[in-house]
């Protein structure tokens, strides 16, 4: 089985048996050491690095992995195609990379490749042909020269330390590798990549170098039962970046090696360069002015070196890097952040129903960073939220920047003068997460933010020609007074009114009278009432049509066009004579047919029509008896000579009593014979 083993690393190793790499600069992330196999609790050290297989699952389909260093122990259950990132998956912190590469459960091993990101060890360094130099102390002594350059490109030869010479034919703007032999099984692909930013032809290069931030370059294979595989023919160098961050003026990086702790300060900064101190409590060893991407320069009685990468004066800081024995200790330099806040509105005096947009402002003043910071925009009484947003999760914010402005949007839901209020941000920096106490600040706050409204605005209009009305009657040459009512509904008068307020009217030509009515501001529960005098120039129907404008709070412009509002007629009556047919009530026309009929030299047609007419409403006479009204006319004929038999035989009767008392009054003497008999023969 171990043969097998071997017989497969060995493919493994052929494949990068050049050692060469060609890939474009923004491709260059990590260099690896390939093939790496560990039987179960075995263990690979690279550096002050140990990647160990600890245990695998019943069936085998994922092991278990644990990195130790100085940075801590860390471990994670995996599976092929899965890596576990050393201390941190951030790629500005991580250290080494694991990955499992496959897992062979009849050997019950697994074969893991080993990755560290590259890291800038120079920095625009200018070359001359012919020139040649080697890795600071602590790196391997790598040398690399610089054989020719034309317009388009750079070659270089590279010679490592155990022998091997590789030549590098580089374009301008690419980037190639080379690889670390660090024993006969395993190598360091990529270990040293030169980019080539600028070529001068026959003159020089000006290039950047990268390599691993673990650049140790001994391996240490561990399995159970058997003795250490270690490269004997390689050096061991156990030097590797201890810093690479930020340090600003004044501040000073603490070491820890060997029971003494050193100091790295940074004493001032210029516009590439940096002056740093570098000491203990009894000592100080050296003072450098360093250039920004130059050599790192060893430090005289100690084991460190030290460079510059970058410098930032208007920070007052740089970007310091630190490289050492792998033992020593860094002790985190802990910054306080500063943050502060503020609000605005666009725009601060807005009419009931705009919107506010209102901006929040984010910045970190401080040396430190701050983290989970919360925003929390302020929402007062009078308004309602209009956006979907009023606070903000952000993760980090480092030094010396701001956010980008948090915008939200309130709408006022009534007049007057208001306080937004503050806006409140919680956060932490590297002080509050040693002590876990979050920092709360508050901005200054925003006030002053003033909402008005238009009152609802009403126009009454009466004319007056010996009575007020919207509709009047005059004659031509004579004047109708004309009254304009303005109202405004009730309200809040400081905020609530129009301003430069106008009438407008228009007249046909008929109508003669002022135009434009001047009636100034008019407030919140203000009634004005103005009068115009009209004059009748023509016979019209005339109508008067009024406009209102005026300003808002704000100074807009508006205007309400309210129609005709008054109607004066200046045409005079016209008497029109018409011939208009009456007709009788029902109960007049036999009376109307009468007088007609009289009236008429031949009535006859028109009776036999009228009487056509009217015997369709007439019903039909029941037959009777013919002997019936015989019978009633003789018994009506045989009463009435009753009747004047009985009155004549009273009468008779009468005058005989009278003759008879005649006669009785005659005393002596002889009677009237001839004329007593006379009258009773007449009787």
């Amino acid at each position: 089985m171990r043969k097998l083993v071997a017989l497969i690393l060995a493919v493994l190793v052929s494949l990068s048996a050049l050692h060469i790499g060609s890939v474009g600069a923004s491709d260059i992330k990590y260099a690896s050491v390939t093939g790496i196999s560990l039987p179960l609790g075995g263990s690979a050290q690279l550096g002050p690095y140990t990647v160990k297989f600890t245990d695998a699952s019943l069936g085998w389909d994922s092991v278990y992995l644990t990195v130790e260093g100085p940075d801590g122990r860390m471990s994670a259950v995996l599976k092929v195609g899965k890596s576990l990132a050393y201390p941190s998956s951030d790629p500005d912190k991580m250290l080494l990379n694991v990955s499992v590469l496959w897992i062979k459960s009849d050997s019950k091993s697994v074969l893991l490749t080993i990755s560290s990101p590259l890291t800038k060890l120079y920095s625009g360094k200018a070359i001359p042909v012919g020139t040649e130099f080697s890795l600071p102390s602590g790196f391997p002594q790598i040398k690399i020269k610089l054989l020719s350059v034309s317009d388009t490109e750079a070659t270089f030869t590279v010679r490592m330390p155990y022998g091997a010479s590789y030549t590098l034919e580089i374009p301008k703007g690419q980037s190639r590798s080379v690889s670390y032999k660090l024993d006969d099984l395993h190598t360091y692909v990529s270990y040293l990549s030169i980019e080539v930013l600028n070529t001068t032809k026959n003159s020089g290069a000006v290039i950047n170098l990268y390599i691993p931030r673990v650049a140790s370059t001994t391996l240490k294979v561990t399995v159970p039962g058997e003795e250490t595989q270690e490269n004997p023919t390689t050096p061991v160098v156990e030097t590797t970046i201890l810093y690479n961050d930020l340090v600003y003026v004044g501040e000073r990086l603490p070491v820890k090696y060997n029971g003494t702790t050193y100091y790295f300060k940074l004493l001032s900064v210029i516009p590439d360069l940096a002056r740093v101190e570098v000491y203990t409590a009894n000592k100080t060893y050296a003072t450098y002015t360093l250039e920004a991407g130059d050599v790192p320069k060893a430090i005289p009685g100690t084991p460190f070196l030290v460079a510059i990468s970058k410098t930032q004066p208007d920070y007052k800081r740089a970007i310091l890097k630190v490289y050492g024995p792998i033992e020593a200790e860094v002790n985190p330099i802990l910054r306080s952040a500063q943050v502060v806040a503020n609000i605005t509105a666009v725009p601060k005096k807005v009419l009931l129903g705009q919107d506010i947009v209102l901006s929040i402002g984010v910045e970190n003043l401080g040396r430190g960073d701050a983290y989970q910071l919360n925003v929390a925009a302020p929402i007062p009484n009078g308004f309602q939220l209009v956006s979907m947003t009023k606070s903000w999760q952000i993760k980090n914010l480092p030094a010396f920047t701001k956010l980008p402005m948090l915008v939200y949007v309130l709408r006022p839901t009534k007049v007057g003068k208001f306080d937004i209020g503050k806006v409140l941000v919680t956060y932490y920096d590297d002080q509050s997460l040693e002590t876990g106490k979050m920092k709360t600040i508050y901005s200054a706050p925003l006030t002053d933010i003033e909402v008005y409204a238009i009152p609802k605005l009403s126009l009454n209009a009466l004319a007056y020609n010996g009575t007020w009305s919207n509709y009047v009657t005059a004659k031509v040459n004579s004047t109708v007074t004309l009254a304009l009512t303005v109202q405004a509904s009730k309200g809040n008068p400081t905020y609530e009114f129009i301003q430069n307020a106008t009438l407008v009217l228009t007249y046909p030509k008929s109508l003669k009278g002022q135009t434009v009515l001047n009636l100034g501001t008019i407030k919140a529960g203000d009634v004005k009432t103005v009068k115009v005098p009209l004059q009748v120039l023509g016979e019209n129907l005339s109508l008067v049509k009024a406009t209102l404008k005026y300003l808002d709070p704000l100074g807009n412009a508006h205007e309400v066009n309210f129609g005709t509002v008054a109607t004066v007629n200046s045409i005079p009556p016209e008497v029109i004579v018409k011939e208009v047919k009456v007709w009788p009530k029902p109960e007049e026309l036999p009376a109307y047919i009468n007088q007609t009929l009289a009236k008429m030299d031949n009535a006859t047609p028109i009776a036999e029509q009228i009487l056509s007419v009217a015997s369709a409403y007439v019903p039909p006479k029941k037959e009777s008896n013919p002997w019936k009204p015989l019978a009633i006319i003789f018994i009506l004929t045989t009463l009435v000579l009753a009747g004047v038999t009985y009155n004549y035989w009273r009468e008779l009767e009468a005058l005989k009593e009278k003759v008879l008392r005649k006669k009785q009054r005659r005393p002596g003497g002889l009677p009237k014979k001839d004329e007593e008999e006379n009258e009773i023969e007449l009787l």
